[in-house]
């Protein structure tokens, strides 16, 4: 399973590697709006932005979604097993395991709390 991978303390330098595991991997970002419906969203003033901006709309638990055609870099690791991730946290330490920013690829982070 993929994981966005993040350290509780973020570098002022820039995008560091947050654990030697990560690889940097471009991610497509979801793009929730909050109406229940596509002819709903319609009428609103930011329709045609939306429609513009992303691919793939639809209606999705309760609200509309699309995929923004941009993409983002994010860390990213890859832990197939319970065993795995706790091999994980008894090398790093204390870890977080959380919801992230909704991508497509991914919705799950592992946030690294020590020090590195």
């Amino acid at each position: 399973m993929e994981f966005i991978v993040s350290r509780k303390t973020v570098s002022l330098t820039g995008s560091r590697k947050p654990c030697s595991e990560a690889q940097e991997k471009e991610l497509t970002p979801l793009d929730y709006r909050t109406v229940g419906t596509l002819e709903e969203a319609k009428k609103k003033i930011w329709y045609n932005d939306w429609m513009e901006a992303g691919i793939g709309h639809r209606e999705e638990g309760g609200i509309v979604v699309c995929d923004k055609k941009i993409k983002e870099k994010q860390w990213v690791i890859n832990i197939n097993s319970l065993e795995e991730l706790i091999d994980f946290q008894k090398k790093y330490g204390e870890i977080m395991v959380l919801d992230s920013a909704p991508f497509r690829e991914t919705r799950t982070e592992v946030k690294i709390l020590s020090p590195e």
